[in-house]
């Protein structure tokens, strides 16, 4: 794996290497026909930018392969970007799955992001056997942490971890106007979180007949190119889209405020960001972007929390061993199902003899696809249920039936 995130950079450089969903996709496909890859899988979130590879051989230079097939400068920013491989590749995926490499400790919203990266490199025929389990672990991981409910006293997302720093600094949020700037996921828990705590809240749609698209309950609605006429009414202003376009550029948001206009609040949790920097810059705006957020992850609540939720990583972490190190057995447990299946057709001449030619080549065919299936799925079971010692002599044992 080789990846960037808010550890290591700030969010001018965070942005750069950020993909949407088909800029992914197509990166994966390029990456995948690589010499030496055999399955890719990008995860491109706010926080951060990761690449992981299963690959053929040992020194695979990932950066280079990043930066030749997506033409990104990784070069030139080394020092922000982290490699890992085997064990600790997969126990960072992990972690990642549950909330304990996020700026937001304990946050949800990264396992819903880890799954939709699998689905979109297995729709793209971008997986391997290794990536696929490894998600998979990693997920179940993710998804037992979070059962467990070890987090439900923190804030889970980076909407509720602003409004609760505003809330630290004074800034109440009963009866006042806001303005939303996107209806996605990240648009609507927004518009969600500022309407319960009290406020008026309007949502900018882009679509032509904006009737038709759903907003949350309680919020108002005005199409994306009015944004700029509602701003001077807002208290706060709030942006976070998936466009790779600004929503607010400074000399636009000046000329709208005009000339003594209200102190305002606006905060930017797009990753590239939707916010021109410079309206900062202007009398009365506050501006907060998405490294202006996070829980303390060093509280003594915090280190009990993640406490328990690494014993349980650390147990799914020994299952993807176990899995590793079983690996080599496959072709084995597969070869001792084909000698199987083989040695039955052989014994069963015996009563196909009277067939017509054709009727015994159908039938033993039959028996030779069913007896290698059921011999597999007797090995199989045999590998979920058996410590890696034990498999590994009953598959030795039963290889000798047949030398």
């Amino acid at each position: 794996m080789v990846g960037i995130d808010h550890s290591s950079a700030g969010v001018k450089i965070r942005e750069l290497f950020a993909f949407t969903a088909s800029q992914a996709g197509r990166a994966m496909e390029q990456i995948k026909q690589r010499p030496g890859v055999r399955g890719c899988i990008l995860l491109s979130t706010c926080n951060r930018m990761e690449l992981y590879v299963s690959t053929e051989q040992e020194g695979l230079c990932l950066s280079t392969l990043l930066e030749e097939c997506c033409q990104l400068p990784v070069m030139e920013y080394a020092s922000c970007f982290q490699a890992r491989d085997g064990e600790d590749a997969a126990m960072h995926l992990m972690y990642l799955a549950a909330g304990l490499k996020s700026r937001i400790l304990g946050e949800g919203q990264i396992l819903a992001q880890i799954k939709d990266a699998l689905n979109r490199a297995r729709e793209l025929y971008c997986t391997d056997p290794v990536l696929e389990v490894l998600f998979r672990c990693a997920v179940t991981a993710g998804k037992e942490v979070k059962a467990k409910e070890l987090f439900v006293h923190t804030d889970t997302s980076a909407v509720h971890v602003a409004l609760a720093k505003l809330r630290q600094q004074g800034f109440t949020l009963e009866n006042k106007n806001c303005l939303v700037i996107g209806n996605g996921v990240m648009g609507k828990t927004a518009a969600l979180a500022l309407r319960d705590a009290g406020a008026s809240v309007t949502v900018t749609v882009r679509q032509y007949r904006s009737g038709m698209v759903q907003i949350p309950p309680g919020c108002d609605r005005i199409h994306y190119g009015e944004r700029y006429e509602r701003i001077p009414e807002c208290d706060l202003v709030l942006s976070a889209t998936v466009s790779p376009n600004l929503t607010i550029r400074k000399e636009e948001l000046a000329r709208a405020r005009g000339a003594g206009a209200r102190k305002q609040v606006f905060i930017d949790l797009a990753v590239p960001r939707d916010m021109e920097e410079e309206i900062a810059q202007l009398n009365g705006v506050d501006l907060y972007d998405i490294d202006s957020f996070q829980t303390d992850a060093a509280s003594a609540q915090a280190s009990v929390q993640r406490q328990e939720a690494e014993k349980i990583l650390s147990q799914k972490l020994a299952e993807w061993n176990d899995w590793c190190e079983c690996r080599d057995l496959i072709p084995r447990m597969q070869q001792v199902g084909r000698q199987a299946s083989k040695e039955l057709c052989w014994r069963m001449r015996r009563v196909t003899g009277s067939l017509h030619e054709e009727e015994q080549r159908m039938l033993l065919e039959a028996l030779d696809d069913s007896a290698q299936k059921v011999v597999d799925k007797i090995l199989y079971t045999l590998r979920d249920g058996l410590g890696r010692e034990e498999l590994r002599r009953c598959v030795e044992v039963l290889e000798q039936i047949h030398y």
